[in-house]
């Protein structure tokens, strides 16, 4: 099935996981500092592992930096 993550077409197996996707990106879901909306709705990160991914949504992945 077809997602969009971060405005990019990605196929990914049904039934995958937000933590499962997070993964597949190579971003570490455990690392502070990253907030996932899922078709505009953020998804808490106590969710993520549960929150299956539906076919056509848009998932937006932010990754907080320091900086100045």
């Amino acid at each position: 099935m077809n997602i969009q993550v971060n405005g990019e077409v990605k196929e990914v197996s049904p039934g995958l996981t937000l933590y499962q996707l997070l993964l597949d990106i190579e971003i570490d879901p455990a690392r502070p500092g990253i907030a996932v909306a899922i078709d505009q709705e953020v998804v808490l990160r106590t969710q993520w592992e549960e929150t299956e991914i539906q076919p056509d949504s848009e998932i937006e992945v932010i990754r907080a930096a320091q900086g100045g």
